[in-house]
């Protein structure tokens, strides 16, 4: 009997805001981790995370460590004491090299990997899991050799099934990064993504120069800014996916845009596509959790009563789910 393993949604922490009231959103929503970017204008990701675990219960915190000013000894040291301290709710998504840098970037990774077997040094769990962005041949060969999930821009799914295949093969898992634009009717979510663009308005370069300086250091992120789509290309590669705002914004302004049954289905389109996680971000979270998110359990437990009556018709039970 196929099983449908649950879709797993993770979220960006934003710059502005309470951080622990919306981590406890999140967390109430049924988000997984939160993604807490490496920036120098950003607040230590280590230091960051013990203090939001404290101030809650189940969610798990991604923190993306600078590999170019740390030695790998240090960080598995902190990882294994975040990790202690939170119950093992810490994730880590490393960084993306290019073709140039990437013996210097499988070095690292091996080295940690070897001191999380070692089982002289005090951890009270297994390594964490590791994320690797990016779509070049470099991100999914650490991907394949050190991690377990690989994390895409969004695309259309056939594009993002062909990228992740030598992921997938590998046992490994595909993830995509997106934000959201939810509205009741079709209509009204084209028009608030449209909005995006109107507010950068005369700005526009300005917007992009605040991007460029807050995310610099934001691993998945940054490599996709080359890949943003020119300003008159075609926007809608898909009915859902939208672009028109990447050429303001850079890959924040990549959006999945539609109603709530629109959301849904894409996602479900995705994991077709085999990709089994999801990080969103920008302030789209709260209508993501509330309409989204709901339907797509629905739409996975659907499957998954299909496939046990294809299986074995007449059942009206399923395990192992």
């Amino acid at each position: 009997m196929a099983v449908l393993t649950p879709t797993r949604f993770h979220w960006m922490l934003p710059a502005e805001g309470d951080p622990v009231e919306f981590c406890r959103s999140a967390e109430d929503g049924g988000i997984d981790r939160m993604l807490l970017p490496s920036a120098f204008h950003r607040p230590d990701g280590i230091a960051l995370a013990a203090h939001l675990s404290a101030a809650t219960k189940a969610i798990g915190f991604m923190i993306c460590p600078r590999t170019d000013m740390q030695s790998p000894i240090h960080l598995v040291r902190q990882v294994n004491t975040l990790s202690s301290v939170t119950d093992g709710r810490v994730s880590v998504l490393g960084t993306c090299p290019y073709d140039s840098d990437f013996r210097a970037h499988d070095e690292f990774w091996s080295v940690c990997d070897a001191l999380w077997r070692d089982r002289r040094i005090p951890v009270q769990l297994d390594r964490p899991e590791l994320y690797f962005s990016g779509s070049s041949g470099p991100a999914s060969d650490l991907a394949v050799r050190h991690g377990d999930v690989l994390l895409l821009l969004a695309a259309e799914p056939a594009v993002v099934a062909g990228r992740g295949r030598r992921v997938r093969a590998a046992g490994r898992e595909v993830g995509l990064l997106f934000s959201v634009v939810c509205r009741r009717t079709r209509a009204e979510a084209v028009a608030a993504a449209h909005a995006l663009t109107e507010i950068a308005g005369e700005n526009v370069y300005a917007v992009r120069e605040r991007f460029r300086l807050l995310t610099a250091e934001a691993v998945a992120l940054t490599g996709g800014w080359c890949a943003s789509p020119a300003e008159d290309a075609d926007h809608w590669p898909r009915p859902y996916l939208w672009t028109g705002a990447m050429p303001f914004l850079g890959p924040l302004g990549l959006a999945l845009v539609g109603t709530p049954d629109e959301l849904a289905a894409a996602i479900m389109e995705y994991r077709r596509a085999g990709v089994s996680q999801f990080l969103g971000h920008g302030d789209g979270m709260p209508a993501f959790c509330h309409e989204v998110l709901p339907r797509v359990r629905a739409l996975e437990q659907a499957t998954v009563y299909a496939s046990v009556g294809a299986v074995n018709p007449g059942s009206s039970a399923v395990s192992g789910v």
